[in-house]
């Protein structure tokens, strides 16, 4: 099922978070439904294609500021929260509960009240499982102990936002789960992790295994919880589940290539190359990698089923290797041109 156009044409909708990955594919994705579009967002880099794009009202500014959010969210009648940041280590750690849990609130306490408001929460947010066991909306989180601060400040951010529903705020929430795809400007974790392994500087089978979504589907799906999502619910957004070692296996399929040697690393290994290289990087002033809450992360397994999203919303996801396609295809063109292998025509 595909957003309604008689819904979106000449309804007033900001995105918070418009430059981001998710952000910029809801943006175009509104603009082709006729929408009036406003981005609420830090200062883009000069070659940012949100600012080719004719119709965007951009707002700059930070989320933590109430006077720039409330003057972003006047007169809205959709607000869709993407605005956060994404750190597994350095200076970003130390603004992540401020972002994600002091945003939230600040969008929670300026939107108009009649505004319908879409939370992008994610699936860390719902927990994880030691096992193949997939999560779902009602699973109990399991998380609380996890010194993981994304983690953290996403369960938090989300409490915020199901607090306001609870209070009658018009507010539904979405978990999408691990994005992927083309257009990654920003260059997300995991479409710097495809390139490297693209580029041939990633050959370990790391523990673990997560849950991968086209992000376009993830921009598709929020839409459509606007328009059908139950206040005070949330609706995970996932894709297909895979082990870390699979997913190596598709990128090297999805490039052409026979699939490489995968060098596995017990958890316990990838731990302490983590604790040895966050002493380097301090010594250094540099980014560990890995970092270690990186290797926490991949102690999890990040499965999960988006059966209430399917039924309640028509969310329905594209095929993995289709966006592995597309993913390697953009990544191709910009940032690996020296790379091995033919370019894989487009997925059926």
């Amino acid at each position: 099922m595909q957003p309604d156009p008689r819904f979106w044409t000449g309804r007033r909708v900001c995105v918070t978070g418009g430059t981001g990955f998710l952000g910029y594919h809801l943006v175009r994705q509104l603009l082709a439904l006729d929408a009036q579009v406003r981005v609420l967002a830090l200062p883009p880099r000069p070659d940012h294609p949100l600012l080719q794009l004719s119709g965007v009202e951009l707002h700059r500014g930070d989320i933590g500021d109430a006077i720039t959010v409330r003057a972003a969210l006047a007169d809205c009648d959709v607000i869709l929260h993407t605005a956060g940041i994404v750190a597994l280590s350095g200076p970003g750690l130390r603004r992540m509960h401020e972002v994600h849990v002091g945003g939230t609130q600040q969008v929670l306490d300026a939107a108009p009240p009649q505004a319908r408001i879409v939370h992008t929460s994610s699936v860390v947010a719902v927990g994880a499982s030691r096992t193949l066991q997939p999560v779902d909306e009602d699973s109990p989180f399991n998380l609380e102990r996890v010194r993981i601060d994304y983690v953290q400040a996403k369960r938090a951010a989300e409490q915020r936002a199901l607090a306001a529903a609870q209070r009658g705020q018009n507010v539904v929430i979405v978990n999408p789960t691990y994005l992927l795809g083309p257009e990654d400007h920003e260059r997300s974790e995991f479409g710097r992790f495809c390139a490297r392994f693209w580029k041939g500087q990633l050959r370990l089978a790391l523990p673990g295994g997560f849950n991968f979504v086209d992000v376009r589907d993830v921009a598709t799906g929020h839409l459509l919880a606007a328009e059908r999502g139950q206040a005070g619910r949330r609706y995970l957004l996932g894709g297909e589940d895979h082990t870390m070692t699979d997913f190596c296996r598709l990128l090297a399929k999805t490039a052409g290539e026979g699939v490489p040697r995968l060098w596995p690393v017990p958890g316990w290994l990838l731990t302490g190359a983590a604790l040895l290289a966050e002493g380097v990087a301090a010594c250094r002033g540099k980014k560990p990698d890995p970092p270690l809450q990186q290797a926490r992360l991949n102690r999890w397994q990040w499965f999960c089923r988006s059966d209430r999203a399917r039924l309640e919303l028509g969310y329905a996801p594209r095929s993995l290797r289709e966006t592995l396609a597309d993913t390697y295809r953009w990544h191709r063109e910009r940032w690996l041109p020296r790379a091995t292998g033919s370019i894989p025509p487009r997925a059926a």
